[in-house]
């Protein structure tokens, strides 16, 4: 654990080391459509929020036949042309790489990022220590040093997991997990991905789907516009201050945990065209009785009276759509450090030290949520009362929803999203002091 802010230092230094490259407005690049010419994100790239999923390729197996689930985690943007970015986490990164073809990883037409062979450095300084590089260059002789071995992980040529002869970068990763949100490097480009959503990391969560490329666009009014609004998701303890491990409780009061959901409404705006009707004189037809003139210069009826609607101006519609919670869930976990401490620590000085119940389902198990709408902002809260934490440490705390996505007149909008947001609460217990 000790080398966990070294860790964090050195991807401090090495991302900052490569900065992103600005991406110059070229019709050429896709990338033109992400930054502008100074490297920001441009104003009309819709921000999709975070999106939070459980894929198998996160999964690790543990000895003694233990497994390890993690979630990936990505920032999504959605282009005026439908392409998508995802800026995934630290740890989601590293898991990608690990597996290109199951992750998507392979499937991204480019990065912008501090580089291709930064991602080698990164993988290599996560996991290295954890190969059994002896066997690897054993049966593997045309690797001759690390780089080259990560290269082809990196392309699908090989597969990490096969030579992993240890397990001590799993503490790295679980700490990544919690702590890399705003360690985010890569912007990875999936082309035409609002089209194909299903096929991208993330699936279609928030994604705006467009409509379909044949159909011509609006003759006179502008399109329509969609701005999604980031959520706000908190997950925390309420009462007591300092709770106890409920065995030492003589109230027997337990934790009170409260899930709370903000949702801001999806702004949609669209334009009317506004036609009215005016009167001309037309050329008249075969059987038909002129009764006016076509032009001033005609000197008898030529025509005959008709109208037409003549578009006039657009009407400007701004909707705030509510995206409601569609489901909600919430756990605590004990974490593994605390859990070594019961186990080792504390089990050798008080004897039959174990770890009683080391997670909960608050939401659905001890209480169930609640959610409305008003004025297109959308929330939702859950009150987990008295829950009986039996065991001393952290106890890392999920919040996990999703949204039903947002209609107008019968069409859809945006597509559900996965939001989530984790928090903690701290458990303590009481130690008799050992007099000799």
């Amino acid at each position: 654990m000790k080398r966990i802010p070294q860790l964090f230092l050195f991807l401090a230094i090495l991302f900052s080391a490569f900065p992103l490259s600005p991406v110059q407005a070229q019709d050429t690049s896709p990338w033109s459509e992400v930054f502008d010419e100074n490297g920001n994100l441009r104003s009309d790239v819709i921000d999709l929020g975070v999106t939070t999923e459980t894929p198998s390729w996160m999964s690790v197996d543990l000895p003694f036949g233990q497994s390890l689930q993690l979630d990936a985690n990505y920032h999504r943007f959605q282009t005026a042309d439908g392409n998508v970015v995802l800026a995934p986490s630290a740890s989601t990164l590293f898991f990608m790489a690990m597996n290109p073809q199951e992750s998507g990883l392979a499937d991204s037409a480019g990065m912008m990022s501090n580089g291709y062979g930064s991602m080698i450095t990164f993988l290599g300084l996560v996991a290295g220590d954890s190969l059994d590089w002896n066997r690897l260059q054993s049966e593997r002789p045309q690797y001759k040093d690390p780089s080259q071995f990560w290269n082809a992980v990196l392309s699908g040529q090989e597969n990490a997991w096969t030579w992993f002869s240890g397990w001590g970068f799993i503490t790295k990763l679980l700490s990544m997990s919690f702590d890399d949100v705003a360690m985010r490097s890569a912007y990875l480009m999936y082309l035409n991905g609002a089209r194909n959503c299903a096929l991208i990391p993330g699936g279609c969560s928030g994604i705006v789907i467009p409509g379909d490329p044949e159909d011509p666009p609006p003759p006179v009014c502008p399109g329509p516009q969609v701005t999604i609004q980031q959520p706000t998701l908190t997950i925390k303890k309420l009462a007591p201050a300092n709770p106890l491990v409920v065995g030492q409780d003589p109230e027997k009061r337990g934790v009170d945990v409260q899930a709370m959901v903000t949702i801001p409404p999806v702004i949609f705006v669209w334009h009317e065209p506004i036609y009215e009707e005016e009167e001309f004189c037309r050329a008249a037809n075969a059987g038909e009785t002129p009764n006016c003139k076509t032009s001033n210069s005609s000197l008898v009826n030529d025509g005959v009276e008709d109208s037409e609607l003549v578009f006039k101006e657009c009407l400007r519609h701004v909707e705030y759509l509510p995206d409601a919670v569609a489901s909600l869930q919430a756990t605590a976990t004990l974490d593994g450090a605390s859990k070594a401490w019961i186990t080792g620590q504390l089990g050798q000085t008080h004897y039959g030290a174990s770890v009683h119940k080391e997670s909960f389902a608050l939401v659905p198990g001890f209480t169930t949520w609640s959610g409305s709408c008003s004025g297109g902002t959308c929330t939702a809260v859950a009150n987990a009362l008295k829950v009986p934490f039996a065991d001393p440490g952290n106890f890392n705390l999920k919040l996990r929803l999703t949204t039903t996505g947002t209609q107008f007149r019968g069409v859809t909008i945006t597509q559900p999203r996965n939001l989530s947001a984790d928090g903690d609460l701290q458990v303590y217990v009481t130690l008799p002091a050992l007099v000799p």
